[in-house]
């Protein structure tokens, strides 16, 4: 039976795509949408902040520059070689700076040297942005400002809260200030190309810009975490899916498998006794059918075949009705020959007469021994020897074990019937039997060393062994032959084989299964 089944690998997969892939869809639309709305706010939030931080910027930038218009008057009556002025200016310095909201360095520069600065911690200034520069003068000459900034609390707070980075680059994109790991001073400013949210906006006349910017992978590493594990639950899932898809197409298919087993079972008559289906439901009605329709079926078969039966035991009993009239017509001849010329050789001949039929009428089976079926023929042989002037003789070749072995009814007998018939000449007529066996068949040779028959002839006769068994009038061999493929088979056909003037040898074989020993 097949094992190959569409059905239940259809129906499995119908399950897992209406349950499993719409789920899944689901969750990647979900993924997607969470990823997109990620970006959106992020990208809302990083335009809010570079804002902010413009803002905080450029108020820095105001107002030291406004502080420190408003004290150029007072600078042009201290003296930065007068260690009491320069006390005074860094104390007005300190002031104006600590005001500020962020964290901002001045430096005072007075013929090209370094005259005051709070850059107490040596802070390199070129890592600081350069918010503005102011020229002042002094009591004791020109003088300029320079007003760093480190960092403001918002810069801070941005960094802190959301990760993102804040650059300063020129008109010509040359960095000026970063607080990221990704970026140096005095590189080139190149936009990340993947993975980065960034927004600019100019902070001064000069064409100095903010950016701020968020490297995305530093902040989905822990949403990575949990895209794993959500991939993991999803592959999980989909195992679950795949394996209840299974076990669903299964318990929706085996009734009907069942059905198609029962089905394979009754086409080759195997299907036994009526079992019902494992679940209750309308494929039963289907069940029933079957196994109603298969024991209807095995009626019919089994009344066919005895019909059929019947049928071969009326021509068997037709053709052993053709044979003795045919046999009894020649001996009553014979007999009515004998009663003038010698009655003591026709009684002999009527006693074997009623010993061949007390041996016809006596055994009712269509089977017989082989040793009884060549005692016919030897009583028959003694008729005719009668009538021949005892011409023919006859001879036996058989292994002893199957003198026992049982073969059907007046099988061998119309071929020595028709060596005489047909063989015979002035001279003597040699009939041998020769009876052998081997692992596929019984096989039985009967020849004489009669006239024999031409090619023509024998072609003849052969082809007359398969007309109609009612219709030919030849009756011997093509009655044989008729009634050895109706109990044997087609194998158990007659095969003559004969030479002018040489004599005919008529074979045929029996299969060994249809051979029984006794």
């Amino acid at each position: 039976m097949k094992t190959y089944k569409p059905y239940r690998q259809q129906l499995r997969r119908s399950f897992f795509l209406s349950t499993v892939m719409p789920v899944f869809l689901v969750m990647l639309i979900g993924i997607i949408s969470f990823y997109t709305l990620y970006i959106w706010v992020e990208h809302r939030t990083v335009q809010q902040h570079v804002n902010q931080t413009q803002h905080a910027i450029v108020q820095a930038s105001q107002q030291t520059e406004s502080d420190i218009s408003k004290l150029k008057t007072t600078f042009k009556e201290l003296n930065t070689s007068d260690p009491q002025d320069l006390t005074k200016l860094n104390r007005i310095l300190f002031k104006m700076i600590h005001e500020q909201s962020g964290t901002l360095y001045f430096v005072v520069t007075q013929h090209h040297k370094q005259v005051t600065t709070n850059n107490y911690e040596d802070q390199r200034l070129n890592t600081l942005y350069l918010l503005n520069t102011h020229n002042v003068t002094f009591k004791n000459g020109p003088a300029s400002i320079q007003i760093y900034l480190a960092q403001t609390p918002r810069i801070d707070e941005i960094l802190k809260d959301s990760g993102q980075s804040t650059v300063i680059v020129d008109r010509f994109d040359n960095i000026l200030f970063t607080n990221s790991e990704h970026f140096r001073l005095d590189d080139k400013w190149q936009p990340p190309q993947f993975g980065f949210i960034s927004d600019v906006v100019k902070i001064n006349q000069n064409g100095d810009r903010l950016i701020q910017f968020k490297n995305i992978h530093d902040t989905l590493e822990d949403g990575i975490i949990l895209l794993i594990i959500m991939g993991l639950v999803l592959i999980l899932f989909i195992l679950f899916g795949l394996f209840n898809a299974h076990n669903m197409a299964k318990r929706q298919t085996q009734d009907i498998e069942a059905i198609i087993q029962r089905i394979y079972y009754a086409k080759n008559r195997h299907l036994g006794r009526y079992q019902p289906l494992a679940q209750p439901s309308e494929l039963e009605e289907i069940n029933t059918y079957i196994y109603d329709l298969f024991e209807s079926n095995e009626k019919l078969i089994r009344s066919i075949e005895n019909t059929e039966q019947r049928l071969r035991e009326i021509q068997l009993k037709e053709i052993e009705r053709q044979f003795q009239p045919h046999f009894l017509f020649n001996t009553m001849q014979t007999i009515q020959y004998l009663i003038t010329l010698s009655p003591q050789l026709a009684q002999q001949v009527v006693q074997q007469l009623s010993q061949m039929l007390r041996y016809t009428l006596r055994v009712k089976s269509d089977y017989v021994q082989i040793k009884d079926e060549l005692d016919y023929i030897q009583q028959y042989v003694a008729i005719q020897n009668v009538r021949f002037d005892h011409l023919i003789n006859l001879e036996f070749e058989i292994q002893s074990d199957l003198y026992t072995a049982q073969i059907g009814k007046m099988m061998i007998q119309p071929l020595v019937e028709n060596a005489i018939k047909h063989g015979r000449t002035d001279d003597k007529l040699l009939i041998r039997i020769r009876i052998t066996e081997n692992k596929h068949a019984l096989r039985v040779f009967v020849s004489d060393n009669g006239q024999g028959m031409s090619k023509e002839k024998c072609k003849e006769v052969r082809h007359s062994l398969n007309e109609s068994v009612f219709d030919t009038e030849h009756l011997g061999l093509n009655h044989l032959n008729h009634k050895a493929r109706i109990r044997y088979g087609e194998q158990a056909r007659l095969r003559i084989f004969s030479t002018p003037y040489q004599g005919t040898l008529i074979a045929y074989q029996l299969p060994r299964e249809a051979i029984s020993h006794v």
